[in-house]
């Protein structure tokens, strides 16, 4: 074996050896002694005895890295070790050094990779090492790259054969599904949820969430709108050769991948608008091939008209139970048709699925933001639905998902035309439930009158730590169109049911997610269906079906069964012959 290529298995062993000891040694303490808190970066270079000035290499590196880096000396903690001997090919050698890169998780794949090759650079630099004997392993969270041979590489070139030993049960767990970015696995775990009803595939959600990068929001927009071309194009090529059923199901799963690449790009980039536009303009295609079960229509609303579909169970026009279907702060038409309304005309309800202000259309093209006073946008829905022929006026319901569990009810309070009242969860005040996303200083902040520095200054800094956070209130500063954690709050103070619940006639059924943590919802919809004060009946979804998520994410087909059969024993549809 030539030398190089014997001394690189030697190293990866010697590595390896590392890995093992790192996961076998005792939990360390949340903030080391000395005030060091692991979470930051730390750099761990462990040689033969050496003549080095290590005092001195070490300030050296530390300024070079944070140079080349951008991350202050501060966080940066370097550390010297020596072992007595070392064998290798049989005599003893003093030439490598061997680095520990331990890294936090927020880290991205490039930031560890500029830190891995500042690290070399300036150990090269500062020691005197040839560069071939310098080798760098980065450790949990992120172990995908290492230094070895002068250059950096990935660790699965060098990882062999796959462990074959079981995989412990919380690595399949749905709380961290395929990544570790939590609005990731949120957005990703909607998706595969809705393969029941065409909106996805299986291999499609595979491939495209195996070619993005964690925390990387461009890798997310590139895979899924990579996806949403190519699948755009097979639908025009069933269309162009007359297989109208395949190109509609082959549009009706773009729209989603469109839809999903728009996620992170709403506001001042236009591809955002785009793909969202690109999306809705892909179900429109397979709206035309549906044989006239799935008609757009433009609902009369102010100085405008709001979108929305007429989704019918058949082209008998008799006469029906109609269920109208709306989404609450980021959904849209086309994802309410999947989420629920393919799986109600099977039951015999019409269904009108309509935006509003601050939703999809309404906000992406017509600038519209949301408005508390809901009742103005549901009455013109409902003066639209009894002018539809098949229209039973006396089996009429409405169900509104997330932040429409505040909107719907604000309407019902108004509207008395509607008969049954759904909302998945329900949402007594959407400015506490959306405090309930920060720490107790935020609200604090914000009662005591310092919101324009205090309110903006901490909602900020706990939106960079978490990417959930981020998403949900850059979204909210898009549809309540404002720029400030304190615009937003003080808007959001008119946006409860504390004066207007107890007007509410209709029945009402409140669903809830045992683990639901968006925005407080599941204490949202407790104390909702607490202060409710009509005939009410309460259901909670929880683990054991998998839907213990926000509107029960990942687990929609199951969430539908049970909420139609509530409405089924009292609505009494009449499914179609033939489904």
């Amino acid at each position: 074996m030539p030398e190089a290529e014997s001394f690189s298995w030697f190293v990866l062993h010697r590595i390896l050896a590392l890995m093992i000891l790192f996961c076998l040694a005792p939990s360390a303490a949340a903030v080391a002694s000395g005030g060091i808190d692991p979470a930051d970066p730390m750099v761990r270079v462990t040689s033969p005895p050496t003549d080095i000035d290590v005092n001195a290499a070490l300030i050296k590196v530390g300024h070079d890295v944070s140079a080349a880096t951008g991350v202050d000396e501060k966080f940066i903690t370097y550390y010297w070790q020596t072992f007595d001997n070392i064998i290798y090919n049989g005599e003893p050698s003093t030439a490598p050094l061997f680095v520990d890169l331990y890294v936090p998780g927020f880290f991205s794949d490039e930031q560890v990779e500029s830190m891995i090759t500042a690290v070399a650079d300036a150990l090269v630099a500062h020691t005197g090492i040839e560069r071939k004997w310098l080798f760098i392993h980065t450790h949990y969270p992120l172990q995908g790259q290492i230094y070895i041979g002068g250059e950096l590489q990935h660790w699965d070139n060098y990882r062999g054969r796959k462990d074959s030993s079981p995989s412990a049960p919380e690595q399949r767990s749905m709380e961290g599904f395929l990544f570790n970015d939590s609005a990731f696995a949120f957005q990703s775990l909607w998706r595969f949820g809705t393969i029941a009803s065409g909106a996805a595939d299986l291999g499609e959600l595979l491939t495209a969430t195996s070619r993005i990068e964690d925390f990387d929001n461009e890798s997310w927009y590139d895979s899924w709108n990579t996806l949403a071309l190519q699948l755009r194009a097979t639908a025009r090529e069933f269309e162009a050769a007359g297989h109208r059923r395949s190109a509609m199901q082959a549009y009706f799963r773009a729209t989603t991948y469109f839809r999903t690449a728009s996620i992170y790009l709403y506001g001042n980039d236009p591809r955002g608008t785009q793909a969202w536009k690109n999306g809705r303009d892909t179900f429109l295609k397979a709206a035309s091939h549906s044989e006239g079960r799935i008609t757009p229509v433009r609902i009369p609303y102010a100085d405008t008209t709001l979108p929305g579909y007429y989704v019918t169970v058949d082209g008998s026009r008799q006469k029906r139970p109609l269920l109208l279907i709306q989404t609450g702060l980021d959904g849209t038409a086309e994802d309410l048709y999947f989420i629920m309304a393919a799986q109600a005309v099977k039951r015999g309800y019409n269904c009108l699925i309509y935006e509003g202000p601050g939703q999809g259309e309404m906000i992406s093209l017509q600038q519209r933001p949301f408005r508390h006073d809901w009742e103005k946008v549901v009455t013109p829905v409902v003066d639209f639905a009894l002018s539809l022929p098949e229209t039973d006026a006396e089996r009429l319901a409405i169900l509104g998902y997330s932040m429409g569990g505040y909107l719907v009810p604000r309407a019902l309070a108004s509207e008395k035309r509607i008969r049954w009242g759904i909302v998945d969860g329900g949402v007594f005040s959407v400015f506490n439930g959306t405090l309930a996303n920060f720490p107790d200083s935020v609200r604090q902040a914000f009662t005591a009158g310092d919101c324009d520095t205090a309110v903006n200054e901490l909602v900020t800094q706990e939106m960079s730590k978490n990417p959930t956070i981020n998403q949900f209130i850059n979204q909210m500063f898009r549809t309540f169109q404002v720029k400030t954690p304190c615009e937003l709050f003080k808007k959001l103070q008119r946006f409860n049911v504390t004066d207007s619940i107890a007007n509410i006639k209709a029945e009402m059924l409140v669903v809830n997610s045992s683990k639901d943590q968006v925005a407080g919802s599941k204490e949202q919809a407790r104390l909702f269906y607490e202060k409710l004060d009509t005939k009410k009946s309460y259901l909670e979804f929880d683990t054991s079906h998998g839907a213990q998520f926000h509107c029960q994410l990942g687990a929609p087909q199951f969430s539908s069964e049970r909420i139609l059969n509530w409405l089924d024993e009292r609505a009494k549809p009449k499914a179609p012959a033939t489904l």
